[in-house]
């Protein structure tokens, strides 16, 4: 279907009624018609197409209209939409009969208009027109609460996910993780002796010198799946859903390579080069442990790491898969 086309569905079990009011809809040029001639059929065509705006008519052969627009709004209400936003469906009911009472209970059921059939063409088109306007504000809202949401999880100074970020994919990963039986894994990264960086060479260098080791360890990552963010201060973390111990310790030895092959000048670290050390923790979330200790456990291992001579990787023996 044409990208940004309004996507319009017509439920109707009259195949004449359905194919008129199709064929007035179709001369709206920023929309595409679908057509559904049952409640079965219309729950289908929604899952596929996502319609904007949705055209039901009161009496259908296997249910009716309002307990259709019921279950409509109860799939709504237990999902979200990408951006977390509650996705909302207009709907106009259709109808031969005028009655006040199957109008209140059509728009207490969740309908939002009511048109009497037949349908003049030009109301048709002018309510359809008036909802997709409604239609286009709700897209323009959800588009700045993505850019927003973009904003407030996006580090200012590395352009990567920040700590909130992280608190909330390592959630979620907890509980994929959990349901499917897949391990999980931690990696916390620390930069050597990076307050003797900021000391010789200034804040800015110091800047410029986390930038360049925040891109090195995302282009460390090579699944959509995992991601990496910054910490805290010159502490990264690394979440590998699905990704066993020894994955882990692969990938955070990559990343410690990566650092290195800046050849980022230090002439108080190891080597006179910039490096990092890394903590690891890995297990298979379940109900007896918590994503905090799976932290505190990869935040022990970095401890180690950097107790045991920095410019290293460390597994903790309790937490790996």
């Amino acid at each position: 279907m044409p990208a940004g086309k309004y996507q319009l569905l017509v439920v109707d079990s009259s195949n004449a009624n359905r194919t008129l009011i199709g064929e007035c809809l179709g001369q709206l040029d920023d929309a595409d018609v679908h057509l559904a001639a049952d409640g079965g059929e219309a729950i289908t065509r929604i899952a596929s197409i996502r319609p904007d705006l949705i055209l039901i008519d009161m009496h259908l052969r296997d249910t009716d209209g309002i307990r259709l627009v019921r279950q409509i709004r109860n799939r709504e209400s237990l999902g979200s939409s990408d951006d977390d936003l509650t996705l909302w469906t207009p709907v106009i009911f259709l109808s031969a009969v005028m009655d006040d009472e199957m109008i209140a209970q059509g728009i207490i059921a969740g309908g939002d208009d009511f048109l009497h059939k037949p349908v003049s063409e030009v109301v048709l088109l002018a309510k359809v027109r008036a909802m997709l306007r409604i239609v286009g504000m709700q897209r323009d809202i959800h588009a700045a609460h993505r850019r927003l949401r973009q904003i407030a999880t996006l580090d200012g100074l590395t352009c990567i996910p920040n700590r909130r970020y992280f608190d909330e994919t390592l959630a979620t990963e907890w509980k994929r993780c959990q349901r499917a039986g897949a391990p999980l894994s931690l990696v916390l990264i620390d930069v050597d002796f990076f307050k003797q960086f900021n000391d010789a060479y200034g804040h800015q260098a110091g800047d410029q010198c986390l930038k360049a080791i925040a891109s090195a360890l995302t282009e460390s990552l090579f699944r959509v799946e995992d991601s990496v963010a910054r910490y805290g201060g010159e502490e990264f973390a690394a979440i590998l859903p699905g990704t066993d111990s020894r994955g882990a310790q692969a990938v955070a030895e990559r990343m410690r390579a990566s650092v290195r092959e800046l050849r980022i000048p230090h002439e108080r670290g190891i080597d006179s080069l910039a490096s990092c050390s890394f903590g690891i923790a890995s297990l298979r979330p379940d109900s007896e442990r918590s994503a905090e200790q799976l932290l505190q456990a990869a935040d022990q291992s970095l401890y180690e790491a950097k107790h045991g001579g920095r410019n290293r990787s460390e597994l903790n023996p309790g937490w790996q898969t």
